[in-house]
């Protein structure tokens, strides 16, 4: 079987010849694209007469090819998919940079070591393990959010400092995305029950029998419930849930998209970070891991701070063994 150098090349070569006539004209290109915790090889067809072009990711190609070797049957699929996105992706505005740019800047947060690539080139600021870092939402419809990471460049035209861009986001993030924080036995009712599966009433026996355990599991996310581990760092999310439990919490943090937060005297903050790991090499996607590590909120102290620090640090390669509270250094 060809390796991925050789893969790689025949793609370059040979995609064009798989696109409909009336695209044929377009540009190839394949480049090295930082994704969280990694890179891909992105594969571009740009047109001349439109600004956007969808992306496939010729590592995911390549995956296909080592499960099929059907290296024709490859790129014909990928292709046909190219040409679906490219129909129906929204046309990026010619000009992102408007008066109102400053309204649609929001925070994410990622894995500082994993994606150290990536933030030597963007605006962000580290929090304990991660780092917060900026988006520009481009698109809003039934389809999903079209947004873009902030960089060095792109901060330098809208004329913001790093310092500038964490206040504008800590004030957009809560209003774009409103801040969810949900009992555990919530979620695992909707997941019963979505889809027409489990009939409700017997969900709800179901979860009645758990809430001893898990109601004192809450899910800290936002209403999309993409991205929303960011809410950690929202200190009235965490004090308020933790005056409820009358505790501090160890916050869990299960994805990028979600931690969870649960009262400090549940249980070891060490034990708590094994399952952290082994969920995370287990269960989560590569691209959607945050951290190996557990937090710790004071709620005398209103701080949020590292409640571990166990060895088990690469969230990519190991296998398993608006007030805002956070530990950070500006950077950029």
């Amino acid at each position: 079987m060809m390796d991925y150098t050789m893969f790689k090349e025949l793609v370059n070569d040979k995609f064009m010849e798989y696109m409909p006539d009336h695209m044929k004209n377009g540009e190839l290109k394949i480049m090295q694209v930082n994704k969280t915790n990694g890179t891909k090889d992105g594969l571009n067809v740009y047109q001349p007469d439109s600004n956007v072009a969808p992306t496939l990711y010729v590592d995911d190609l390549y995956e296909q090819f080592k499960e099929t070797e059907d290296f024709e049957g490859v790129l014909k699929s990928a292709a046909e998919k190219y040409v679906n996105a490219m129909e129906n992706v929204p046309q990026m505005p010619k000009d992102i940079l408007t008066d109102s740019s400053k309204d649609k800047i929001y925070m994410t947060i990622i894995n500082t070591e994993a994606n150290r690539q990536m933030l030597e080139k963007v605006p962000h600021r580290e929090v304990n393990d991660t780092s917060v870092i900026y988006r520009l939402m481009i698109s809003s419809d039934e389809r999903g959010i079209g947004s873009t990471v902030i960089t060095d460049d792109l901060a330098k035209n809208l004329e913001l400092s790093e310092e500038e861009l964490f206040k504008i986001a800590a004030e957009n993030t809560p209003k774009m995305f409103p801040p969810v924080v949900k009992p555990m036995s919530q979620v695992i009712f909707g997941i019963l029950t979505e889809d027409g599966g489990m009939p409700k009433d017997v969900a709800e026996q179901v979860v009645d029998g758990m809430k001893g355990e898990n109601e004192m599991m809450w899910i800290i996310t936002n209403n999309k419930g993409v991205s929303g581990a960011v809410n950690m760092i929202f200190e009235k999310n965490l004090f308020e849930l933790s005056k409820g439990l009358n505790d501090d919490l160890y916050i869990l943090p299960s994805s990028i998209h979600e931690v969870i937060a649960v009262p400090s005297s549940l249980g070891d903050p060490v034990e708590l970070a094994e399952m952290v790991q082994q969920v995370n090499m287990d269960v989560v996607d590569v691209s959607e891991r945050l951290s190996n590590q557990v937090y710790h909120y004071n709620r005398d102290l209103r701080k949020l701070s590292m409640a571990t620090d166990t060895p088990n640090k690469d969230i990519v390669n190991a296998v398993a063994e608006i007030s805002l509270v956070y530990d950070s250094e500006p950077k950029r």
